[in-house]
């Protein structure tokens, strides 16, 4: 049976120091087989150029004197010494040696074995043992060809040439052993920033929800990337206040409901009403179920506006026909009050969107507007199409919104003062706003105390495309949400 094999996690400054080593190690390699092979290239070059020359010169010096082989003996190692420079020269008359040198003084070689090479063809370069010999023919009219053969010991170049491998060998280890020490200090250093953003996310908690990922002396990409999870903190952040202040809302918007109702339910239980009193009692506390239970419906609604904003199930729809439906609806709850609501005709406004969600904003933006009407006042409905954007207006002639509300109308439960006999939680503009959002529209508000309000709602037109199509016929079911 085969055992898994382990696997060891490795930080990034080991994984990228190990490959720099290795690259290190490779290009280390490759330099020292490269300066091994050019060292010996030049160094044969060099001397084989050394000994054409000496071949030449050998030539001039004694070709007037090849009848007198003493003479030549004397000559040679007058100039040349080839005993002590580690040489061997050879002339050649035809088939007779008319001179040899002696062996060196290193004793690397033995003169008397050195063969005879027919450079009659050219000039002629063998290595010999230990020896590099060059041979060349110098031909004179009326006379056999002379042929000089001059070499040199290679002992000294092969000594070099393995100081120098051994040299690389050692030294090479030792160059990558300072670079890797070198690049893992450098790694460390670099990414140190890296490692104070990672100290600092694993305290992340939301007990400090506003602290954030230091980024000081960063390279360029990772302060891109600090900043990134800053606004990915930042986001989190808002989720999760958000969140804590709706719990904290709701809690406190069901508590006053349960609290009627089990004080109701108490009295009733009791036994110290009349039959006809605990008649009311329990008409009451099925009241209050019914408001509790359409809160709660509503909070789901929100939920599901805000958590799942998905675009593929919108479709082209006629945002001034669903304005002039929504309005017809708010009549008969507008004419209870006295009040009018007044829908402005114009041209197909084409947006793309969801009929049943746009329905409900539409709702709860007139029963906004109508809940605080006064009596005999108006509410004004328009549609229309602006900048590449369509829009719905819903104004009245209310008690109107004081500047410093304007920002906090939206937010759920939040209620300025609750209209007579209203008791809804304060969640249809909520309802708006999230309704909107889902849209990618946006909404805004403009009103003045005790002169009325006016909310516009601005949503993306449809694509040309899609202009033509007919508009989704709206449920007569869709009614105001509170």
């Amino acid at each position: 049976m085969m055992m898994p094999r382990r696997m060891f996690p490795r930080s990034v400054t080991v994984r990228l120091v190990t490959s720099y080593s290795l690259l290190l190690l490779i290009l280390g390699v490759v330099s020292m087989g490269v300066t091994t092979v050019s060292f010996r290239y030049f160094t044969r070059q060099t001397l084989t150029q050394n000994l054409i020359i000496r071949d030449q010169d050998v030539w001039r010096l004694t070709r007037g004197t090849l009848d007198d082989p003493a003479r030549v003996a004397q000559l040679v190692e007058r100039w040349f010494a080839p005993e002590t420079q580690n040489r061997f020269i050879r002339i050649r008359v035809g088939d007779k040696v008319i001179y040899r040198s002696g062996d060196p003084d290193a004793g690397t070689f033995v003169a008397a074995k050195v063969p005879r090479l027919d450079p009659r063809t050219g000039p002629h370069v063998a290595m010999i043992g230990d020896l590099l010999l060059y041979s060349r023919v110098y031909a004179v009219p009326g006379r056999p060809d002379t042929i000089i053969d001059i070499g040199r010991s290679y002992h000294l170049v092969h000594a070099m040439e393995r100081r120098l491998f051994k040299s690389l060998l050692i030294g090479l280890p030792l160059l990558l052993g300072v670079a890797t020490l070198a690049g893992y200090w450098l790694m460390r250093r670099a990414l140190a920033p890296v490692e104070t953003m990672i100290k600092a996310a694993e305290a992340y908690t939301f007990n400090d929800p506003h602290k954030r990922l230091p980024i000081v002396h960063v390279e360029p990409r990772m302060a891109a990337l600090g900043m990134a999870l800053n606004r990915i903190l930042e986001r989190l952040d808002g989720a999760y206040s958000h969140v804590s202040r709706f719990a904290t809302d709701a809690a406190h918007e069901l508590r006053t409901p349960l609290t009627i109702i089990r004080g109701e339910l108490e009295q009733v239980a009791g036994g110290r009403l009349s039959s006809e009193e605990a008649s009311r009692t329990l008409a009451g506390a099925l009241e209050e179920m019914d408001r509790l239970g359409a809160t709660v419906d509503t909070l789901i609604v929100l939920s599901r506006l805000e958590g799942l904003p998905s675009r593929r199930l919108h479709n082209p729809v006629d945002l001034a026909r669903l304005a002039n439906q929504a309005a017809i609806r708010a009549t008969t709850a507008a004419a209870r009050k006295g009040i009018d609501v007044v829908h402005v005709p114009g041209e197909p406004v084409m947006v793309m969107g969801d009929v049943d969600q746009l329905a409900k904003m539409l709702s709860a933006l007139l029963d906004n507007a109508v809940k605080f009407t006064p009596e005999g006042g108006q509410v004004t409905v328009e549609a229309g199409s602006e900048g590449g954007m369509g829009y719905v207006t819903v104004e009245d002639c209310g008690i109107g919104i004081d500047p410093r509300h304007h920002e906090r109308v939206f937010d759920r439960f939040y209620r300025i003062r609750p209209a007579r006999g209203d008791r809804s939680p304060g969640l249809g503009l909520s309802i708006v706003r999230a309704v909107v959002m889902a849209h990618g529209g946006r909404v805004s508000l403009r009103s003045v105390p005790d002169l009325g309000s006016v909310f516009r709602v601005e949503l993306p037109l449809a694509e040309p495309k899609h202009r033509l199509d007919a508009a989704p016929v709206l449920s007569p079911d869709v009614g105001a949400v509170g």
